[in-house]
């Protein structure tokens, strides 16, 4: 069910840590910095390769991206163990998985799964993050600024982020605990800014006429409130800064009935909850579980079967699970 969600936080996030010992700097506005970033991230074309180190392993991914008239397109292919690619637009994230030989096609989110795009309205994190500006470092040869969020609970990770000083682009980041420990690593090994990038170097280098293809990228997701599909769960008592962001419902893959998917966010962490009818024929997972920094956490609730799954700690998806209460 989760397989777009998990292979993203396995293939993209992030963080190494240099220039620890640096000093905050308060004379610097670190949102405006953290502005840049998303701007140039969404609005340069460039191609690199980063390693990715999470839960004792260390991948090789290649990245490829491409502004072209206010249209988004990412291409990621892993450079080590299986062979996959993960392609992005504004509309759509498609994952090829060729060792099940499977295709899964969602929705894209407005929050950019790779860590370099953040929220427009910083000053709205204020309350649940801190931002510093922590001296400069030196990534792949390139002068970096860095920027540190830090969390102001233990309800979500923070980060600590190497921007070029020349285009702002994110360079290395760690993904860090409460006590501001590394939980993952990313940091880019080579960067290229290029005028144009050719529509075909987007194109999927991975191809099978019997590959399944699961779609889930023309189910219907409101937008308005009249619009909005009737959820049977109500929320209460969501970490601070959480919200409901997404509420949709559509057929799975060999499974019965709709699945209700919702998500959650605090403009920076995104947490889903998947709920389907229980199938007493099929054995389904129960308890947490973890993949680096992403927990999941897999519960029966009477005639239903519930999954919360997040790039955030473990204490967060049991909140948010013990938060959704079935309408009578």
């Amino acid at each position: 069910m989760h397989a777009v969600s998990m292979l993203l936080a396995a293939l993209l996030v992030g963080n190494a840590s240099a220039g620890a010992d640096a000093a905050p700097n308060v004379a610097e506005d670190a949102r405006d910095w953290l502005r840049q970033m998303s701007e140039a991230s969404q609005g340069l074309n460039y191609r690199g390769t980063f390693v990715y180190l999470h839960n004792g392993r260390l991948e090789a991914i290649q990245i490829l991206h491409r502004a072209a008239e206010g249209n988004e397109q990412e291409r990621m292919i892993a450079l080590t163990g299986e062979a996959r690619e993960v392609i992005r637009d504004n509309e759509r994230v498609t994952c090829i998985l060729p060792k099940s030989k499977s295709v899964m096609v969602d929705k894209s989110i407005p929050r950019k799964p790779f860590p370099a795009a953040l929220p427009h309205d910083l000053d709205a994190l204020t309350n649940t993050y801190e931002f510093l500006v922590a001296g400069e470092d030196r990534v792949s040869g390139l002068p970096a600024r860095i920027v540190v969020i830090k969390p102001r609970d233990a309800y979500r990770y923070g980060y600590r982020l190497w921007l070029d000083k020349a285009t702002s682009l994110l360079l290395r980041s760690d993904l860090t605990d409460a006590e501001g420990r590394p939980v993952e690593q990313m940091m880019f090994t080579d960067m290229q800014i290029l005028d144009a990038l050719p529509e075909d170097d987007l194109a999927p280098a991975l191809q099978g006429k019997d590959y399944t293809v699961v779609d889930h990228a023309d189910s219907k997701t409101a937008t308005a409130d009249t619009d909005k599909p009737r959820s049977d769960w109500v929320v209460s008592g969501l970490p601070t800064g959480f919200m409901l962001t997404h509420h949709n419902r559509h057929a799975m893959h060999a499974a019965a009935g709709e699945v209700e998917h919702l998500v959650f966010s605090d403009g920076l962490a995104t947490v889903s909850v998947y709920i389907e009818s229980h199938q007493p024929d099929k054995q389904a997972p129960s308890g947490l579980s973890s993949m680096g920094a992403v927990h999941a956490l897999a519960v029966r609730r009477g005639e239903y079967q519930m999954t919360v799954v997040g790039e955030v700690p473990r204490r967060t998806v049991e909140r948010i699970e013990q938060s959704m209460q079935h309408r009578p």
